[in-house]
């Protein structure tokens, strides 16, 4: 643990913490989510060919976001429009369009919210939401029911299309701020992405306590810090220490 500003923990009255690869390792099961839902289109489809690689998916899925940045806000509309899209690039356009769309993806998030969160985070939890109100900010779309993170959370804020934009925009922090009737810097965001979470939580002019390479080692490094966090944390435990 480093601090790399002067901060007075004192004044700190809320905790918002990112979700993904801050709390429990993402990656893996997002990969494991992306191939079974691959297989599983290609079963229930009857595809083959380049269907049957993850790669095709993804593809459309960048296509149709560079064609529709706005959907950047909300990654679970993104996944249904692009699905419909790869489907009529196919010549087999879904029946019930972004319907049928919704309710393919709706399994994909369940598969990729089957994480495994370690004891150790639900007890860092539960003795931080004693002394402090938590509020889960997350552009992802994981289901925090599916592995036991929701009880934790007052509220769970997410960005959507025309709605609140995904950090790093400042919308996030400052309805957090709003909601808990704080100050923008009584609040102090974890997280693990440098753009996204410090960035984001800095230029908001919240107080940032950064989960150096993230949860499992893997998330961005100092290379891509815009700006310094207040806090460094080799490991996001050290919370218990800090707070």
């Amino acid at each position: 643990m480093k601090f790399l500003k002067q901060i007075n923990l004192s004044k700190i009255k809320v905790l918002s913490f990112d979700l993904d690869n801050t709390l429990y390792d993402c990656e893996t099961v997002l990969r494991k989510a992306e191939s079974w839902f691959t297989q599983y289109l290609c079963d229930t489809y009857g595809l083959g060919g380049a269907c049957l690689k993850y790669d095709y998916w993804s593809q459309v899925k960048a296509e149709v976001l560079h064609d529709n940045p706005a959907l950047a806000d909300d990654v679970t509309l993104l996944r249904e429009v692009s699905l419909v899209e790869a489907f009529k690039r196919l010549k087999i356009p879904l029946k019930n369009g972004l319907d049928e769309a919704r309710e393919l993806v709706d399994l994909f998030v369940d598969h990729r919210s089957a994480g495994f969160v370690h004891q150790d985070i639900y007890d860092m939890l539960a003795s931080l939401s004693e002394k402090y109100p938590m509020i889960a900010l997350s552009n992802g779309n994981l289901k925090p029911e599916k592995i036991g993170l929701e009880r934790y959370f007052e509220r769970d804020i997410r960005p959507s299309v025309g709605g609140l934009r995904r950090k790093p925009y400042a919308d996030m922090f400052i309805e957090c701020a709003k909601y808990k009737n704080v100050k923008i810097d009584e609040i102090l965001h974890i997280g693990d992405d440098p753009f996204t979470d410090v960035y984001g939580a800095v230029q908001s002019g919240c107080k940032c306590a950064w989960v150096y390479k993230g949860y499992t080692g893997i998330s961005p490094d100092e290379k891509q810090l815009k700006v310094l966090p207040d806090i460094l944390l080799d490991n996001v435990l050290e919370l218990k220490d800090l707070l």
